[in-house]
């Protein structure tokens, strides 16, 4: 472009421009002056006010600790907590993490031991998408919590990075939509305090989950804010009772007059009291009981659940709190058998296509419809319902008993092989592990064996993810006051729960876990999966898991000594057993983390091997 050109746009340009008060530039209409860059007028101090009711707010609601990955945008909140400490006020205690997935996960831990919310804190959008696949686990798990982030500054004034352009989308809270009950982008000069009531109220609401608030870098960083702290107490949380009446008597009437009536639940165990009352309904009316380990719903040799008979056997079929209690796939109830579904999400209206049948949905909180529903049995039940009940719990206890000696007698056989297998491990843990001990369990394999026979004792992740037992039990042993608490994993899971940074958590936080690593070497969605799928494939006949095979196997006990805690690789049942007693002894009294490389077969009988592993426990020195 020719020099005549540009003076001409110049003077164009200045020609038409307007007069702006307040800038640090100058601009007139003056011919022959160039137009000094728009800058706004300084934002003032960089204050912590928002930053302050943000974390008095979280304390109101009883959030003891805000899991904490740090960026620039969040650092008021960081300058706010010391602040509060020096006056005395109440503060959430900032808890730094390595990484935003352990954070999320040991923050389901605590809140699933102290039945709290739990709050997360973590960077702009960066942070949020290391959450990872634990985002599906939080709403599949139902776990209530605060998830809070960051977002670049847009003002001039503050945008000192590169990274405050790169970091901006258009609708942050869209990436999160699917995963979260809520979400919330906070304005300059909202009242705060109700915007985190409104978004722990939903939380809390049943069913329950995440929600996720964000806050732009300028308004995080106010140096005044409207309001004062605000609970989700003070706005209502929603709660469902015992279930319509009618319905509950109705219901009652089928099982009096059932053969075979089975319950089958997922979550009954959320709410420990409604343990009791699930086991003194079953043995009062003979009901067989189906649980999974979600939670510890029902003892594990409870006769209700050792006897409980295959869906397709009930004539009365009651879901309570679980989305899929068969597979239709593999067989449902009788097509003349009555379903009643009862749960504070009967619909699953979570899941986009949920085709199982019933004939009546029920909106109720377990605790109390158990109640309701046992009040009801007691007053409608005639002497002949009596002695029909006595008979089936009878039938239960019977069939109970047979299936428990033949658990004892896998158990048995399982400790006397030569090497470990899934039973070996799952029965050498039950040895060990005592009733009060909490155990976070992501192994399918320890169902029947390991067996939990207190509320409170027996935690799985409510969804598909894997990773999250390693971080969650992080969040246990804090909430729980120093219980032991063992955790069970496979070697795939253990990888995708990022164990340095879980293992520096737990010395951090004083929070030692005993966790055992089931390593077969690879992931069954690549070995055995692949022979599911084609028992005649070529994959079979070369003996080729590409995929699905860890080719070289890492040394998952030395990793652990180089992070502080004390590892053992172990080949069979003698060994696991004296790793996990003095594994058990090194968290409780020593309080170190623990880890224990426990070497199973593949699926075709083959024993992974890591590279310079003796063949004897290896403890750091």
């Amino acid at each position: 472009m020719a020099a005549a050109d540009v003076q001409d746009r110049r003077q164009l340009y200045v020609r038409n421009a307007v007069s702006v008060s307040g800038t640090t530039g100058v601009v007139s209409g003056r011919e022959g002056e160039v137009p000094q860059p728009h800058t706004q007028r300084s934002l003032g101090p960089r204050g912590v006010a928002v930053a302050e009711l943000l974390l008095r707010t979280l304390a109101a609601h009883g959030i003891n600790r805000l899991w904490f990955c740090s960026g620039s945008e969040l650092v008021p909140i960081q300058e706010a907590a010391v602040r509060l400490r020096e006056r005395g006020a109440p503060t959430p205690e900032i808890a730094p993490v390595t990484h935003e997935h352990v954070a999320i996960a040991a923050a389901m831990g605590e809140s699933m031991i102290s039945g709290r919310p739990a709050a997360v804190v973590a960077h702009a959008d960066l942070g949020p998408l290391n959450f990872g696949a634990e985002l599906h686990t939080a709403l599949r798990g139902g776990y209530p919590l605060l998830l809070i982030s960051g977002y670049p500054a847009t003002n001039p004034e503050r945008r000192t990075s590169q990274a405050f352009w790169n970091q901006q989308r258009w609708d942050q809270g869209a990436i999160f939509r699917q995963y979260t009950k809520w979400d919330y982008k906070v304005s300059a000069h909202e009242e705060v305090g109700t915007v985190i009531a409104r978004a722990l109220q939903v939380a809390l609401t049943p069913p329950q989950g995440p929600v996720y608030l964000v806050f732009p870098a300028e308004v995080l960083a106010q140096d005044h804010v409207l309001g004062d702290v605000v609970t989700a107490d003070e706005l209502g949380v929603g709660q469902h009772g015992g279930g319509e009446a009618e319905a509950v008597r109705a219901l009652a009437r089928r099982i009096l007059d059932a053969e075979h009536p089975l319950l089958i639940t997922e979550r009954v165990g959320r709410d420990p009291a409604a343990v009791a009352e699930l086991a003194a309904l079953c043995e009062e009316f003979g009901i067989a009981a189906r649980t999974t380990r979600y939670r510890m719903s029902l003892p594990s040799d409870h006769p209700a659940h050792l006897g409980a008979p295959d869906v397709t056997a009930a004539d009365v079929v009651v879901v309570v709190d679980h989305h899929v209690p068969w597979i239709p796939a593999h067989g449902g109830p009788p097509a003349d058998a009555f379903v009643s579904v009862v749960g504070v999400d009967p619909v699953a209206a979570e899941v986009p296509l949920h085709e199982f049948r019933a004939h009546q949905r029920l909106f109720a909180a377990a605790g109390p419809f158990l109640r309701d529903l046992r009040a009801e049995l007691t007053r409608a039940a005639s002497a002949a319902d009596r002695e029909r009940a006595r008979r089936r719990w009878q039938a239960l206890q019977d069939t109970a008993a047979t299936v428990s000696q033949e658990r004892e007698r896998r158990r048995r056989e399982a400790r006397e092989l030569p090497h470990l297998t899934p039973a070996g491990l799952s029965a050498c843990v039950d040895e060990v592990i005592a009733p009060t001990d909490i155990l976070i369990d992501e192994l399918g394999d320890t169902a029947e064996l390991v067996r939990r026979s207190l509320p409170g004792t027996l935690f799985m992740n409510g969804g598909s993810s894997l990773g999250w037992a390693t971080s969650a039990a992080v969040g246990a042993s804090l909430a729980s006051g120093g219980t032991p608490v063992f955790c069970l994993t496979g070697d795939g899971g253990y990888l995708f729960g990022g164990p340095q940074a879980a293992l520096w958590a737990q010395r951090r936080y004083d929070a030692p876990v005993l966790t055992v690593v089931a390593n077969n070497g690879g992931y069954r969605t690549g070995t055995s999966h692949v022979d599911d799928y084609y028992p005649d494939g070529a994959a079979r006949r070369a003996g080729d898991y590409t995929g699905g095979r860890f080719d070289p196997v890492p040394d998952h006990a030395r990793e652990a000594e180089a992070c502080g805690a004390l590892g053992f690789t172990v080949r069979t049942p003698g060994e696991l057993l004296d790793a996990l007693r003095r594994g058990r002894a090194a968290v409780t009294q020593d309080r170190r983390p623990v880890v224990i490389d426990a070497l199973l077969p593949d699926h075709l009988g083959r024993l992974p091997r890591p590279t310079g592993v003796a063949s004897t426990p290896t403890e750091q020195r």
